[in-house]
């Protein structure tokens, strides 16, 4: 199989652990975009954007994207702005299938704050419910081939999964 694998969804959804493994069971090179800014500008995701703002981010994506959607042999992973932008879509549909990782909101609270942080958290109601209104307002499943629930999924079962749903394509 020659398609790119696009892995997208939210931090906690294990997008990017899965892709790791993906990417080393299937001889694959991985980009993992968040990743390829942070190394890029020696800063955080976060800070970048807020010191130079949203739109600069979306143009590095939108540049990194266009240069990596070439490679077909690869696993990219993706946040959901990425899924978001139209021309970043085309350059990642072009040969390649699109996997929306989700998760239940408590889920992704414990795997982004594991251990008593992550407790604490999910007794504050207003956390759960941030993350519930993040992930309504920016879901872009409508434009994936697939949907996969990791919620109750290790990062290796997530693998298998997409693995499975390879198979049909």
């Amino acid at each position: 199989m020659t398609l790119k694998i696009v892995l997208a969804g939210f931090n906690g959804t294990w997008r990017k652990e899965a892709g790791h493994i993906l990417s080393m069971r299937l001889g694959r090179e991985f980009f993992d975009i968040e990743q390829m800014i942070e190394e890029k500008e020696n800063d955080r995701i976060a800070h970048i954007s807020q010191i130079k703002g949203a739109i600069y981010v979306r143009d590095l994506e939108s540049s990194i994207i266009k240069r990596i959607s070439v490679f077909e042999h690869s696993v990219i992973s993706v946040g959901p702005d990425v899924i978001a932008d139209q021309k970043n879509r085309l350059f990642l549909k072009s040969n390649g299938i699109i996997i929306w990782f989700t998760a239940e909101p408590s889920v992704i609270l414990l795997r982004l704050h594991p251990g008593k942080e992550g407790k604490a958290l999910l007794k504050k109601q207003n956390a759960i419910s941030h993350i519930r209104q993040i992930l309504k307002e920016h879901d872009y499943s409508c434009f994936a081939d697939k949907v996969l629930d990791t919620s109750f999924l290790t990062p290796e079962e997530t693998a298998d999964q997409v693995q499975q749903m390879l198979a049909s394509f």
